[in-house]
């Protein structure tokens, strides 16, 4: 569960020009947001050697620590990147606290080795690594590892099939997340139907090829009797 708070310096900042915030990041600053919970937004900067550990965790809440000794409990809602040399460009913070219910996104891991792949010849295919959800932030879990073992061939999870009683799921309870498909019976039900052309293919070249003499003999007996 997302209940770990990690703490974060920020600085106020004004409304600048473009050129300021290029600076800004030069010097090794990222330009943030600060909103939600119906009060005002609040533009703050950040260091982005001091992103690094945030960014590598998903759903967790950060103390964010503003001059004067303001507070802000957030998460991490958005971040931009430069789609070059990946550098932040900009970051979207926000407010939360334990009784707003957020809407975040979950990751959706698998573990071991379905029975329709080891027994039946199926391939195993993921469709949906996370699905989207509303709760409170302590109930958020980090992920959905779910054991695949004894999933056949044939079968496909869906969102719906989660067990999740903290929140509510806003991905579609009918969206498939991951399956066995049954590969191998697909490929053979093709091959029949292929070997079974050719003999048509064959009977109709033979009706062609039988009619070519009987043609020719009416053309020689036409000259027969002029």
């Amino acid at each position: 569960m997302a209940t770990a708070l990690l703490n974060l310096a920020a600085k106020k900042r004004e409304r600048t020009t473009k050129a300021a915030l290029k600076n800004m990041r030069k010097e090794g600053r990222v330009p943030a947001i600060v909103y939600g919970l119906n009060r005002e937004p609040l533009m703050v900067e950040v260091a982005s050697v001091d992103m690094r550990p945030h960014l590598t965790q998903r759903n967790h809440v950060i103390e964010i620590s503003l001059d004067g000794g303001i507070s802000e409990k957030v998460l991490i809602k958005a971040v931009e990147r430069d789609p070059i040399r990946r550098d932040l460009v900009h970051i979207d913070f926000l407010r939360v606290d334990n009784e707003h219910p957020v809407i975040v996104n979950v990751p959706v891991t698998t573990f071991g080795i379905p029975f329709g792949v080891k027994t039946e010849g199926g391939v195993f295919s993921t469709m949906k690594k996370f699905v989207k959800l509303r709760a409170k932030v302590q109930d958020i879990p980090d992920k959905f590892d779910m054991d695949v073992s004894e999933i056949r061939s044939g079968t496909i999870i869906y969102v719906r099939d989660l067990k999740f009683d903290k929140g509510t799921f806003v991905t579609p309870g009918k969206t498939a997340l991951y399956g066995v498909t049954t590969g191998k019976a697909e490929v053979e039900e093709v091959k029949p139907v292929a070997a079974a052309a050719a003999p048509a293919a064959d009977a109709k070249a033979g009706d062609k090829a039988g009619a070519k003499p009987a043609d020719k003999k009416e053309d020689k007996g036409g000259k027969d009797k002029k």
